[in-house]
């Protein structure tokens, strides 16, 4: 595995970081659920990372 195909998971990552800074202020959701969430959106991002490069 190359550098590039990490992209995704670095994309994954922040966004996850970003979400549960986002939802500790607020309380809406549960850790299993932020964990789930960001579950779904690193298939997505791997999908079109996958569809482009």
């Amino acid at each position: 595995m190359n550098l590039p195909g990490f992209v995704p998971l670095l994309a994954a990552i922040a966004v996850w970081w970003a979400f549960a800074r986002w939802n500790r202020r607020r309380r809406w959701f549960s850790t299993g659920e932020v964990i789930f969430w960001d579950a779904i959106l690193l298939c997505v991002f791997q999908l079109a990372w996958l569809r482009y490069f």
